[in-house]
């Protein structure tokens, strides 16, 4: 158990390490970004980035989740090569975003939009890759490889977009940015990677008999993966929009990037040791208790301190580091305080209902949590409040919904740990 316990701390800290240089870049370039671009240009990249993103977060049917789960390299493999046929299809499919774009921004309210959906397929291409390729290298504990393409994909994202933003780029420079550092992280993780060519009879079959025994991905994750995106930015980014104010989009989703970053940093890390610790304890009839609890008090180290921080200091520190224009995004951040905190401890172990095969009830608690906090924020616009307590009503919803959540997954592990 002690060997165990060494080799857990001593992947989570490779990860952290890898994590933290990818997350500190961001938040040293922070100060130049939000004194180059606008809060309406963060609004632009936000709604881009969430129309990408609800299509791009099934890019392969959630198949990269099933990479780490068989024995047989055979069989992963065999499931990396469905992901990329789901991708490439999507991808095609992407198109028709560029075909409506008109469309598209007038629903946003943001006619700017438009110009800039033609480069959707590539950003939808790149999410199915970067599953890919990430759980592939977990698969393999190529833990140093993915902490490497982290800082590679920070560094491309947040420096070239302070570059090119002073060369007058605009929101242009941010997309770019971006585009571009999705295919650094791909290419870094496919560095050393050799596939078996002893495997390479792959057909229409392999993509039959493995959407035929891993159905549940595509079937009910996608749709719960679908779901938590298309409602916590794609519908919420446009009822900010069209409800509060592109501005006001704008401050939130900055404000939502740069608090959530230690969030990732930390459970990022954390959840993807679970993941294959919990794994191992299941093939080994062990009981995933010892692993959920110790991730519970890895996480809750780094939570408590977080959120006291944000409570007391989030306004100050936001108009210190971005200046006046962001004060208002510090003011939000309170607003969310208490929801992140919950969001710290739930998030690492959030793979619990793939594990457990529960993918069917987490769908629809999910979509019922997420519409809970979403129709809290249209019923206090309806009531004319303003958008700092429409906020604290988005995240009370958001509260209860993690609360609930916790407890559900404490009580799936401990059936399964009541069979041994």
């Amino acid at each position: 158990m002690a060997a165990n316990n060494r080799s857990y701390y001593g992947n989570f800290l490779t990860m952290l390490s890898g994590n933290t240089v990818s997350q500190v870049i961001p938040f040293l370039i922070a100060p130049v970004l939000a004194r180059i671009f606008t809060p309406e240009e963060f609004a632009i990249q936000a709604n881009f980035l969430a129309i990408v993103g609800v299509i791009g977060i099934v890019a392969t049917g959630r198949l990269e989740l099933a990479i780490p789960l068989p024995k047989e390299k055979k069989e992963a493999q065999a499931i990396v090569f469905t992901g990329l046929s789901i991708t490439a299809l999507l991808g095609v499919l992407s198109l028709l975003l560029a075909v409506f774009s008109f469309q598209i921004s007038q629903l946003y309210g943001d006619q700017q939009l438009a110009g800039y959906l033609w480069l959707a397929p590539l950003g939808v291409i790149s999410y199915g890759l970067l599953g890919l390729t990430t759980n592939w290298n977990l698969r393999n504990e190529r833990f140093h490889a993915i902490s490497i393409s982290k800082v590679g994909q920070s560094i491309v994202n947040n420096g070239l977009a302070a570059a090119l933003g002073f060369w007058g780029w605009g929101i242009d420079g941010l997309l770019v940015a971006w585009l571009l550092s999705q295919y650094v992280n791909i290419l870094i993780l496919l560095v050393g990677v050799r596939p078996d060519k002893t495997y390479a009879d792959y057909s229409v079959l392999t993509i039959k008999s493995t959407l035929k025994k891993y159905k549940d991905f595509p079937l009910i994750n996608s749709l719960h993966a679908f779901s938590d995106m298309f409602i916590t930015q794609f519908l919420l980014f446009w009822v900010i929009s069209d409800f509060f104010g592109l501005k006001e989009l704008g401050l939130f989703a900055m404000m939502h990037k740069y608090v959530k970053a230690p969030i990732v940093l930390v459970s990022s890390s954390v959840s993807q040791l679970f993941y294959v610790e919990a794994g191992k304890a299941i093939n080994e009839n062990r009981s995933v208790i010892p692993v959920f609890k110790r991730t519970l008090r890895t996480s809750l180290m780094f939570a408590i301190p977080f959120t006291l921080v944000l409570l007391v200091f989030a306004p100050i520190i936001f108009t210190w580091y971005l200046g006046q224009t962001w004060e208002h995004a510090g003011v939000y951040a309170r607003c969310l305080a208490p929801s992140l905190l919950l969001y710290f401890l739930l998030s690492p172990v959030s793979g619990i209902p793939i594990l457990f095969n529960q993918q069917k009830t987490a769908f629809v608690i999910s979509v019922m949590g997420n519409l809970l906090a979403v129709v809290g924020l249209v019923i206090a616009h309806y009531f004319g409040t303003r958008f700092e307590t429409a906020l604290w009503i988005y995240g009370a919803g958001f509260s209860l919904f993690y609360i609930v959540l916790l407890r559900w997954y404490y009580s799936i592990i401990s059936k399964h740990a009541g069979t041994h």
